[in-house]
């Protein structure tokens, strides 16, 4: 039959030989889908030429290669995205190979081989391509099946995307329309080839689990572990330092673990920094912040003007190689590591534990990257698994451990009424903005279901568009609209946005309790440039179709409370959020991305702030209580996976700092052609008052909105 691939019309399979393709288990396979430069239709081919110039080259990664471009680039840094997908291998640093099963693909140039690789190594590949088979779908419901399924909690578009692209090049998929894609016949044929898996909760996780025997610690670990009092707990240090990974080849346990082990049984600081150049490439100028963290660690120990050697629970450490003895040891000297644990039966994500860390256990900052090299130390000691997509869960040896080993007490302790909610930060006698969204955000759920009482909901949203920034009017009644929101764009010229808003009992507004004719009346009677229908969800089928149509956007009233959240913790200016009322999902994706970048700097901020503090608190004869803009950059960097901070962020923070308005940065001249250095002269809680006084300056220019 014209259209369906070898090995499902009754051939055989180019690699399995007509089996199914089973997937390897879900947590083994990435969560990121390649996607090579040069467009998206030519992905297949780019990825050819690629394993191909892999081969002339003999597997050699610093030969260079033209890219899909036409940019020259080495095959190392060409073939990155796909080193871990099942198409190369590494075989040591400056060479690979290509796999087995992608040569069987060149050999054939079958895309159900191309697609057996995708689906046994990346998740939600043959999943997509089964979601679609019970009808056509936009992208934006393919992503919020990966997160309802498969526990896959996107922020964006971009990695649904990269998927159809692939499919899409695979002739599985196509557009029906401008925005619903469907299942073609080569691609039902391609997923009747494929095993479709998920994510699961371990089975060793179970509550059935059986005892778990724990080793006692050796008696150096056990020593600190027994002097860790509720005052040294609190005590411990925040911010976990600069760990040299090289280019990713090494984890932190095993960079750390060489680290040590160099300085075993002692090393000169020379002979350190020639052993971290050599495997990690770390330079002369980065070389002070290693050694910091190596220190602050507990894991070396200075014993001369220019001698260290291993700690006595290092040396316990080197001597198990236990990952387990070097989380012991790490939770003995920083805050929130073994206290992950428990907290993962309420929050299992990054970026929330970093939150927690803050509300519960006395970090001073959001810092989602720290609490990610947390996560790979406990990881690496089977005290957690990754259950799914970046989401973990403790493992019986990690419930054990934590029930034997001193915690400190989170601020919310057994017995008080709960969580707390967010914390005012707003003047002497006005609820901050993080209250105010919290009530807002309230209302505009309890009332989302309230059909009873349709005018809650009308409300809530006209405040939630007050609290954004936007002129909003609750207007009501019958035959009018229901809220007018009005703005200036970036180019200071006005935008109205009418606001429908619709309540139901069911929690999903379907077609039948919409009038399109009527939005399309209001619209033109205000003249206003955006509809946006708000409600607690939306039915999939018609009502997303009629509202397309009529160039509705729709918003959940989860969607609007999310942004208020964000932006009572991020502010951005008011014409931002036009994005939300956008039908462009590169318009919403703009709105994250600037949160996303604001939060990056905003944080910065008290990184840096804390890092100095730090460095001026325990100073040495390495850096003298100062910082250079490099150092600081390596630190700030440290165990964040996403984007690192950029140079002259850190420098504008650093300008922030020293400008007279603050003055709390001491800037430090060094002789012979080295950096500047940056040392912090105010205790942090001054930097903040001094900050809060600038602030409050302002007060009385703006109106406080009251929650109906």
């Amino acid at each position: 039959m014209e259209g369906i691939p070898k090995g499902f019309d009754g051939g055989d399979d180019p690699i399995d030989g007509g089996r199914p393709v089973r997937p390897l288990p879900w947590a083994s396979r990435l969560s990121a889908m390649p996607y090579l430069p040069g467009g998206g239709p030519n992905q297949i081919a780019i990825l050819r030429e690629l394993l191909q110039a892999l081969l002339a080259n003999d597997g050699l990664l610093t030969a260079t290669v033209t890219d899909g471009t036409g940019q020259e680039r080495s095959l190392r840094d060409a073939l990155k995205q796909l080193s871990t997908a099942g198409f190369v291998q590494k075989l040591d640093r400056d060479h690979a190979a290509v796999t087995a099963e992608a040569l069987s693909w060149l050999e054939s140039n079958s895309d159900a081989a191309l697609l057996a690789i995708f689906h046994r190594h990346v998740r939600y590949v043959g999943e997509l391509l089964h979601a679609l088979q019970d009808g056509p779908l936009s992208v934006r419901d393919l992503m919020e099946v990966a997160r309802d399924r498969y526990d896959l909690a996107w922020t964006t578009l971009d990695q649904t995307r990269r998927r159809v692209t692939w499919l899409s090049c695979m002739r599985a998929v196509e557009y029906r329309s401008s925005t619903l894609l469907a299942i073609t016949q080569q691609g039902e044929a391609l997923a009747k080839g494929l095993e479709i898996d998920g994510p699961r909760i371990a089975a060793e996780c179970s509550d059935t689990r059986q005892p778990v025997d724990i080793a006692e610690p050796p008696p150096a670990i056990a020593g600190l572990l027994g002097a860790l009092t509720p005052e040294a707990l609190a005590a411990r240090n925040p911010v976990l330092g600069y760990v040299p990974r090289g280019k990713g080849e090494a984890t932190v346990v095993d960079a750390l673990q060489a680290l040590v082990n160099a300085a075993s049984p002692s090393s000169t600081k020379a002979e350190l920094l020639a052993f971290a150049a050599q495997r990690f490439g770390v330079s002369e100028s980065s070389f002070g912040a290693v050694l910091t963290t190596l220190t602050r660690s507990g894991l070396i120990v200075q014993t001369s003007l220019n001698d260290y050697e291993p700690t006595a629970p290092a040396r316990a450490w080197l001597e198990t190689a236990d990952p387990l003895d070097l989380a012991l040891v790490v939770h003995a000297r920083y805050l929130f590591v073994l206290e992950i644990i428990p907290m993962l039966r309420e929050c299992d994500r990054a970026p929330d534990l970093a939150r927690a860390a803050v509300d519960f256990y006395g970090l001073p900052r959001p810092d989602a990257g720290g609490v990610r090299t947390r996560l790979q130390i406990l990881k690496a000691a089977g005290l957690i698994v990754e259950r799914a997509n970046w989401r973990y869960q403790a493992t019986p040896l990690g419930e054990e451990v934590v029930a034997r080993v001193p915690l400190q007490t989170p601020a919310d302790e057994p017995g008080s009424e709960g969580r707390r909610e967010p914390a005012s930060t707003g003047g002497f006698d006005q609820p901050g903005p993080m209250h105010v969204a919290w009530e807002i955000c309230r209302e505009l759920v309890s009332a989302g279901t309230d059909s009873d009482n349709p005018v809650r909901l009308e409300r809530a949203a006209a405040n939630a568009f007050e609290f954004l920034g936007f002129e909003a009017r609750h207007i009501g009644g019958g035959g009018k609209t229901d809220v007018l929101a009005t703005t200036n764009n970036s180019d200071l010229k006005p935008v109205r946005v009418i606001v429908d808003a619709k309540s139901a009992r069911s929690g999903t507004v379907n077609e039948g309790a919409v009038s399109f004719d009527t939005l399309r009346e209001h619209q033109a009677q205000h003249r206003a440039d955006h509809v946006v229908l708000v409600g607690p969800s939306f039915d999939t089928g018609r009502v997303r179709k009629r509202a397309e149509q009529n160039h509705v956007a729709l918003l959940t009233t989860d969607e609007l409370a999310g942004a208020l959240a964000r932006h009572a913790r991020t502010p951005l200016s008011t014409h931002h959020y036009l994005g939300l009322v956008s039908l462009r999902d590169e318009d919403r994706r703009e709105v994250e991305s600037r949160w996303s970048a604001t939060d990056r700097r905003t944080n910065l901020l008290a990184q840096i702030v804390t890092v100095l503090a730090e460095e001026a608190r325990d100073t040495d004869d390495v850096t003298h209580g100062a910082l250079t803009s490099d150092q600081i950059y390596l630190i700030a960097r440290e165990g964040s996976t996403g984007a690192r901070p950029h140079p002259k962020d850190i420098e504008a923070v650093l300008g922030l700092l020293q400008h007279p308005l603050v003055n709390a940065v001491r800037h430090i001249q060094a002789d012979r052609g080295r950096p500047p250095a940056f040392q912090l002269i105010d205790d942090p809680a001054l930097v903040q008052a001094k900050l809060l006084t600038l602030a409050r300056s302002l007060d009385g220019l703006g109106e406080t909105i009251e929650v109906d």
